[in-house]
């Protein structure tokens, strides 16, 4: 379990992965991020689709230099996921990915909570000295979560950004980073 001041996180497991799924494909808040019609270029994952993207470590912890997911609780309740990917040792960045289970748990401050506990957590146990979130530009609520939590709108070109990051999902990925250094 890891501590922040609104929020638990609790290392996910394979009991939780149809939730997550659920949470992101299948909830009221699943409008802001993908499907029609807003994100018509980012279609609902199925479920093979979504197992491809979150293998079997970010629920089992057997690969934390490659990722993990978490659940963030409140008190006795789960409020959503946070998940890291790509740590790339070398540069020392990880990129974060999260969201909630419904629109009921949104605007509360879980969520800015829940990103700056695992910055702090990837800092301290994994060395990592930025992390970055590559949301559309569209999903105005994330954009002003992450930069709640401190994460920045890169000033670097998009060509640079797709050298370093590849292509984003959306047609107008945004990349927000935040150095997390001691």
């Amino acid at each position: 379990m890891i501590h922040g001041s609104q929020v638990t996180l609790r290392p996910a497991t394979e009991d939780d992965r149809w939730d997550v799924y659920s949470w992101l494909t299948a909830s009221d808040v699943t409008p802001l991020m993908m499907g029609p019609p807003t994100f018509t270029d980012v279609a609902i994952p199925s479920w093979d689709e979504f197992c491809a993207d979150y293998v079997q470590y970010f629920f089992d912890g057997t690969r934390p230099d490659r990722g993990r997911s978490f659940i963030i609780t409140v008190g006795s309740g789960s409020v959503g996921h946070i998940s890291y990917s790509e740590l790339d040792s070398k540069h020392r960045t990880a990129e974060l990915d999260i969201w909630m289970r419904s629109q009921q748990v949104c605007g509360q401050g879980y969520g800015t909570d829940a990103l700056l506990t695992v910055m702090r957590y990837l800092r301290e146990t994994c060395s990592a000295s930025k992390c970055i979130v590559r949301p559309s530009l569209r999903n105005q609520r994330a954009v002003c979560a992450y930069q709640k939590a401190g994460l920045k709108l890169s000033e670097l070109p998009l060509e640079k950004l797709t050298q370093i990051y590849g292509h984003g999902e959306y047609s107008d990925t945004v990349t927000l980073e935040r150095q997390i250094s001691a």
